[in-house]
């Protein structure tokens, strides 16, 4: 039964924007690459790290912000949300401050159990979690998984692994969009998300593992050929459960965007959900992948 009320509400929810939507790019998608591409450059490239961890931990408040404001709606109340925020900040501190990690999968534990719920049943997840438990996951969920990007800038080549894996990962995204866009016929997960298709799945894994490739001969020679095909692939499946994860969050709350802060892509939660996925995917691998002499470079 509660399938049957959830699909009602998303098909009016989807049902509610014009057909044609989905076959035109929104022209304001590429102005906003144009400024913030260089922007993330210079802060990624060039930037300390205290200052490239502020920036990111600016980017986490927003997106935590935004959670809290879609998930809860009007009923959030700013104290609530304040603290949430500060309680993220100490989070991302202790992250950049290299304190203990030996809890760290403990609470990545607790953050694919409640994940999984609203992949599973989103508004059944929504009306039995907490309160409470809701905003400590929307703090492990943005704050924790986004602050893996100061625990890989940490690592021996911590620059050029942060590259690739915005790289690889936003490749897939465009690749899946224009291939879904154009070829898209069989839905991936019509629940969670409508616009998903199985060729556009295919299209992002396509673009994940050329980019992948490409950085091996532009930036990434460390990593073998076999290797980027490699997390090429597994980035790209990766990222695309990140991207379904929030979906099936704004679909419990009956939101299509987390915010409006950019131009043509909604929220900050919408641009990093598949990051929030593929930052810790990636740094877990190089942890257990390289040896412990070559791992971390806490100068840089």
């Amino acid at each position: 039964m509660s399938h049957l009320v959830e699909s009602q509400s998303f098909t009016s929810l989807t049902q509610s924007q014009p057909a044609d939507s989905f076959k035109h790019v929104d022209p304001r998608r590429f102005y906003s690459a144009l400024v913030f591409i260089p922007i993330l450059y210079v802060g990624i490239g060039y930037a300390p790290p205290w200052l490239f961890s502020l920036f990111l931990a600016a980017t986490a408040l927003v997106g935590l912000w935004e959670f809290i404001g879609l998930y809860f709606g009007p009923t959030s109340s700013l104290f609530a949300k304040f603290t949430s925020c500060l309680t993220a900040a100490l989070v991302l501190f202790g992250m950049y401050q290299g304190f203990s990690q030996a809890f760290i999968p403990w609470l990545l534990a607790v953050i694919a159990l409640i994940m999984g719920g609203f992949v599973l049943s989103p508004r059944a997840t929504k009306q039995h979690l907490p309160s409470w438990a809701a905003y400590v996951f929307g703090i492990l969920y943005v704050a924790l998984l986004l602050g893996h990007f100061i625990l890989l800038r940490k690592l021996d080549n911590g620059i050029a692994l942060i590259f690739f894996v915005l790289f690889v990962t936003w490749l897939a995204d465009t690749g899946g969009f224009m291939v879904g866009l154009s070829l898209g016929k069989h839905p991936l997960a019509p629940r969670l998300s409508p616009k998903k298709t199985v060729e556009g799945l295919i299209g992002g894994i396509l673009y994940s593992v050329l980019g992948a490739i490409l950085s091996h001969f532009w930036f990434l020679p460390f990593f073998s050929v076999s290797q980027c095909a490699m997390l090429g692939v597994a980035l790209a499946l990766i990222g695309t459960l990140g991207d379904l994860g929030e979906s099936a969050i704004k679909r419990s709350a009956g939101i299509k965007d987390s915010g409006t802060i950019i131009p043509g892509h909604g929220g900050v939660l919408d641009r990093i959900d598949s990051l929030l996925f593929t930052g810790p995917a990636l740094y877990y691998y190089v942890i257990f992948s390289l040896p412990p002499s070559s791992r971390i470079d806490y100068d840089r």
